[in-house]
């Protein structure tokens, strides 16, 4: 099981447009932390600056211009999955995922 420092939530409706030394491309995101994101479905391999390149995303009436720094990359058949980490997130941003967060259980048991 993976341990993460933040919760992932899946952003349904969302897009995402990518720009790194190799020009734009699309892909789907998978899902969404504070302080990364999962981006599927890329039609090639990312090309970033030191790690570094520009995503836009937008959905749910919001669009949100990040830095991302690749953690992660694998091929799915003819695309890509990448992980990365978002660079300076701005407030705004971690806002939006707050809100998309799954509701935690109660720790201390009481209901």
């Amino acid at each position: 099981m993976e341990q993460r420092k933040y919760m992932r939530s899946s952003m349904i409706g969302m897009t995402v447009d990518i720009s790194d030394r190799a020009g734009f491309c699309t892909g789907t995101i998978r899902d969404v932390s504070r302080f990364g994101i999962c981006i599927t479905d890329i039609p090639r391999k990312l090309h970033a600056k030191n790690g570094i390149f520009s995503v836009v995303i937008s959905g749910h009436g919001q669009s949100f211009k990040l830095k991302a720094e690749e953690k992660w990359e694998t091929k799915d058949g003819l695309t890509t999955i990448v992980g990365a980490f978002i660079d300076n997130v701005p407030w705004d941003w971690t806002e939006m995922v707050m809100q998309h967060e799954p509701e935690d259980d109660d720790i201390w048991g009481s209901h």
